[in-house]
């Protein structure tokens, strides 16, 4: 068995050297970067990982993940799955990189099938003097007339004697 064949170790079985992203030349675990907000610290160990696609079980923090889709736009890997392997919805994507995040063509784009639009329902007309009369008031917050004020009247006092307005009377008498 030469070197090339020799299984790498952290690698599930089937994905070998040649289709590893490698992060990093440096033998270094976390580097610190200048950005325009200021230093970051970055854990390339995650980066790798997370861009290799073995992010299972933990997030990486902001400015990971915005490296490690960088990373992978500058390698040719599609949106959809650089938004999968570092955790982050495409519209992130399209905020960090607005030149970049977005498919060049509509082939790389998942198509979305389009839904028909469900019937809008009937409202039925609410009458006054019943406690939906009421409510409908106050939902468009506009003074209750006197039928549905009596109608109100009644519910409250079935109220007081029931405890419940299961049973009041829907329309005032």
């Amino acid at each position: 068995m030469t070197l090339s064949d020799a299984p790498v170790t952290g690698v599930p079985a089937g994905r070998q050297r040649d289709r590893w992203l490698p992060v990093s030349p440096l033998a270094v675990p976390t580097v610190w970067m200048a950005t325009p907000e200021g230093l970051v610290c970055l854990d390339l160990i995650a980066v790798e990982l997370a861009a290799n696609g073995l992010r299972k079980g933990w997030t990486l923090t902001s400015d990971e993940a915005r490296y490690t889709a960088s990373l992978l736009l500058e390698r040719g890997v599609p949106y959809s799955v650089v938004a999968q392997r570092v955790g982050a919805s495409g519209a992130t994507l399209r905020e960090w990189f607005p030149g970049q995040a977005c498919p060049v063509d509509e082939r790389l784009a998942r198509p979305r099938p389009s839904k028909p639009k469900p019937e809008p329902k009937p409202v039925l007309p609410v009458r006054c003097g019943t406690m939906r009369g009421y409510r409908q008031h106050q939902r468009r917050r506009e003074p209750a007339c006197g039928l549905c004020k009596a109608a109100r009247r009644a519910a409250d006092r079935h109220f007081r004697r029931h405890g419940t307005y299961v049973g009041a009377p829907e329309v005032a008498a």
